[in-house]
């Protein structure tokens, strides 16, 4: 019985997705290299996005706001056209598997995390930025 009755709520659950998933988006109209990520990164993420715009780059973010119900069909739609997203996560890439799974073609797709308790700045995320470009640390 107590089965029945959780994967009903879990089943009903995952299919309101678009009306109980929350996020936020930040430029992503135009984003080549779109940041997702969540919580205390995101801030970390929204300063790199905003600076690298600054300096004519197309940068974006999708903020989650919920990580369940996971909004693949939402992240593949708003982040999909992207050439390059970026994970920012405090952690082992446990959302990075999410977005793997919500883009048709997830080949370009990279981590920035840390899993010491340390928080992620937007000095730890250009490191890694210049790495992904191959330009070094």
């Amino acid at each position: 019985v107590v089965h029945g009755l959780i994967r009903h709520l879990v089943d009903k659950i995952e299919n309101h997705v678009s009306t109980i998933a929350r996020y936020k988006t930040y430029y992503l109209e135009d984003a080549r290299t779109v940041l997702i990520s969540y919580g205390a990164t995101a801030r970390s993420a929204l300063h790199v996005v905003e600076s690298q715009r600054r300096k004519g780059l197309k940068f974006g973010l999708f903020e989650l706001q919920t990580l369940w119900p996971f909004p693949y069909d939402i992240v593949g739609e708003c982040c999909g056209r992207a050439k390059r997203i970026i994970v920012v996560e405090m952690n082992m890439g446990h959302i990075l598997q999410e977005v793997r799974r919500a883009l048709t073609n997830p080949r370009n797709v990279y981590l920035v995390n840390r899993i010491d308790g340390v928080f992620i700045t937007p000095t730890d995320i250009r490191q890694a930025l210049r790495l992904i470009e191959g330009k070094g640390v």
